[in-house]
């Protein structure tokens, strides 16, 4: 009995080396992945206060400076604000605790340019 044509393309040779080929790319694909690392860390999401660039300057000094302290502690691991509107920042902290931490000692937070604020767990992946 013939095959029906839906069949015969199921099963066309040339598929087959298709298929083939693509779980060769997925294959060595990962493989590579095996270098990679995933690492958990905290992203911490600020929403400012409406005109946060005026409002914002008699505690800049100190809140650049907690940066600075906690990334070279390693506690911080990057940070910055949103531009067109600067109405978010996301700093990514390298444990729950240090985001807290953040948070608790933060001159933006305790003088209201913070209005509110999450901690999110975070995956990231290194490749080594």
């Amino acid at each position: 009995l013939p095959s029906p044509p839906s069949m015969r393309k199921m099963f066309s040779p040339a598929l087959y080396l298709r298929r083939a080929s693509r779980s060769a790319t997925r294959f060595t694909f990962l493989r590579g992945l095996s270098t990679a690392k995933i690492n958990t860390r905290y992203l911490i999401v600020y929403d400012y206060v409406e005109d946060v660039l005026e409002k914002r300057q008699p505690y800049r000094e100190g809140h650049l400076k907690l940066i600075k302290e906690m990334m070279d502690s390693g506690s911080i691991v990057m940070a910055g604000a949103c531009a067109n509107p600067p109405d978010k920042a996301y700093i990514v902290a390298s444990s729950e605790e240090a985001a807290n931490s953040f948070i608790e000692s933060d001159p933006y937070v305790a003088n209201g340019i913070v209005t509110g604020n999450s901690i999110r767990e975070w995956s990231t992946v290194d490749f080594e």
